[in-house]
């Protein structure tokens, strides 16, 4: 008999033990009869043969199907709720205004078809999301699926650090919500056109977590964690910061907990396996992506510059600027991400209190007299905040955005579900430590209350910002347009290109409330970013598009940058003065404001 069909012989037997071919026989028949029996009956064999391959799809859907039905099972379905609910009315305003920030949020319309652009920004997975939305922005749907995600991945880190039989502590609930009202989701659902592509971005990378952490071998753990990171980082790269973050506070709070060293080293293994793993795949895509469209990696945030010899040759100043932007972060201005900021003294002594509950649960380890393990848990905790913006070694020329600080804001989140799941409560020995206890508990309480406190009203400020500078916005391009109107200049027969020079926000027709200074530069609509010529062109033409329906042609960029410099402009007053629009070599400029030179 040919080796291909004893094999087959032998998976039949096993398998679908031959019942359907010699079910009417009379006697069962040996092996060698068996085979006999199917060599001489090929066209049962080969039915038998796609039946067979048939029940394995079919099986495998099944198992598809209840793994799904376990997940949503297993989901913490009250948290989640709470996070959704808390997340959607601290937006409301953002979701129900349809308020947008003032740079691609402002410019991009109804329909935004991914490229190009971000494939040569190395967010390859953009194509395929937006394909599959078709291209639509459709508010208030795609706000809501950012929040969706956003609130299912700050569920199943709940969940991670909280075992299912531990009721929900206060701590636990308040460390979700610092997550979701933060300024970063807050910016998220500003840019309305992506907001799901970041919200899947932060969702799969939780869920690369899941599985290193829950994963039962090396392989189920690795192989779903890669491909999940590696989708992750192609939407936005910067979740890596949350990944790596999420990853080591675990690895904290296993040694904190005395886990078992076989265990914590098969967890070492696999969380820099899977990390590692889901970078290559992430890069081998990018590269496969760039090279079949002929697209070459941009220079924007110094992706084109990105390799294995610029990374080690610039380390030790890119792990001076992680630790350069935790700081500025948390105790300077960098992202103005809580109202608590203004006072030092405050986020001091948050800091104080998360420190000293680290550094006691740091000095149990040391009692221990476990050696290998109080290295690993002093040099964890020593890295702990060079994790969220690990993304900046590999880009250390970057500049950063306010996009970009997810795993700051998952910092103390983070912080807060390892303290309260590695607490001693009712184990602890004498008075003393239980009373410390309590005391402890008390003081993260409080600390996590205030961080919430202090981050709705933040992202309130930023919310306000956005509509009123929105309103004074439309407010001066009505006017515009209404002289332009006046003029008649809708009535010639040629049209001139229109030349608008400054912006809004210095205009002194621009009228909005102090509380507009006090927000982050993403949400003060009418601070028109001044890159350059199309930058501002972009701004402008998104006015006159949404906020003022006028059908107004702008002048090209290489006209704008030789007439900016000009000393008629320079001598111009401004909207809504006399003289203040005029004719310039076949171009109509209109001064809104003196603050339109183009930064160096």
């Amino acid at each position: 008999m040919p080796p291909q069909k004893r094999r087959w012989m032998h998976w039949l037997q096993k398998s679908w033990q031959n019942k359907a071919l010699w079910k009417n026989t009379q006697d069962p028949l040996p092996t060698a009869r068996q085979g006999i029996f199917l060599l001489n009956h090929v066209e049962e064999f080969d039915i038998l043969k796609s039946r067979s391959l048939w029940m394995e799809r079919n099986i495998m859907f099944v198992k598809i199907k209840a793994d799904i039905r376990h997940w949503l099972r297993e989901l913490d379905k009250k948290y989640f709720f709470v996070m959704l609910g808390f997340a959607v009315m601290v937006y409301f305003p953002l979701i129900s205004l349809k308020l947008t920030n003032t740079v691609d949020g402002l410019w991009t319309t109804a329909e935004y078809m991914a490229g190009a652009w971000e494939l040569s920004n190395g967010r390859w997975f953009w194509l395929v999301t937006s394909f599959l939305r078709f291209s639509l922005q459709l508010e208030p749907i795609d706000a809501v699926v950012c929040l969706v995600l956003v609130s299912l991945g700050v569920t199943r880190l709940h969940m991670l650090f909280k075992p299912a039989w531990m009721r929900t502590s206060c701590i636990d609930w308040l460390a979700g919500l610092c997550y979701v009202s933060n300024v970063v989701v807050g910016c998220y659902l500003s840019f309305h056109f992506i907001a799901p592509e970041y919200g899947f971005s932060f969702f799969f990378a939780m869920l690369a977590t899941e599985h290193v952490i829950r994963g039962k071998s090396a392989v189920s753990s690795i192989v779903p964690a890669a491909v999940l990171l590696a989708l992750s980082l192609g939407l936005y790269q910067t979740n890596l910061a949350c990944f790596c973050l999420v990853l080591l506070a675990y690895f904290l709070l296993l040694l904190f907990q005395n886990g078992e060293k076989q265990k914590i080293r098969e967890y070492i293994c696999k969380s820099l396996a899977s990390a590692a793993s889901g970078a290559v795949l992430y890069l081998l895509i990018l590269k496969i992506t760039l090279w079949a469209t002929g697209t070459a990696m941009a220079d924007y945030q110094g992706g084109a510059d990105i390799s294995v010899s610029g990374i080690l040759k610039n380390l030790p100043s890119s792990v001076e600027k992680c630790y350069e932007l935790f700081c500025r972060y948390f105790f300077g201005t960098l992202v103005k991400h809580n109202m608590l900021q203004e006072t030092a003294v405050v986020f001091a002594l948050i800091f104080c209190v998360v420190g000293a509950a680290l550094a006691c649960r740091l000095v149990r380890l040391i009692r221990r007299k476990d050696w290998e393990n109080t290295f690993y848990g002093t040099a964890a905790l020593l890295v702990l905040p060079m994790m969220c913006t690990v993304f900046m070694v590999a880009t250390s020329q970057a500049s950063f955005y306010i996009p970009m600080s997810g795993g700051l804001a998952l910092f103390l989140p983070v912080c807060f579900w390892l303290l309260d799941s590695s607490r001693e409560g009712k184990t602890a020995c004498d008075a003393f430590r239980k009373c410390w206890n309590k005391a402890e508990k008390a003081l993260i309480l409080l600390t996590a209350a205030a961080v919430v406190y202090g981050s709705v009203f933040m992202s309130a400020i930023d919310q306000q910002a956005m509509y009123e500078g929105r309103k004074a916005t439309k407010q001066i391009a009505d006017l515009v347009a209404g002289e332009l109107v006046a003029e008649g200049y809708y009535d010639l027969p040629e049209k001139l290109p229109v030349m608008l020079v400054g912006r809004p926000s210095a205009s002194p027709l621009f009228r909005t409330h102090v509380i507009y200074w006090d927000a982050n530069d993403y949400a003060q609509v009418g601070l028109f970013e001044k890159e350059n010529a199309a930058t501002m062109r972009y701004s402008w033409n998104a006015v006159f598009r949404d906020l003022t329906p006028m059908q107004l042609e702008l002048c090209s960029d290489e006209v704008y940058d030789e007439l900016i410099r000009t000393e008629e402009i320079k001598r111009m007053p401004t909207f809504p003065e006399k003289g203040s629009m005029q004719e310039m070599d076949g171009v109509y400029v209109i001064k809104i404001s003196e603050d339109y030179l183009i930064d160096e």
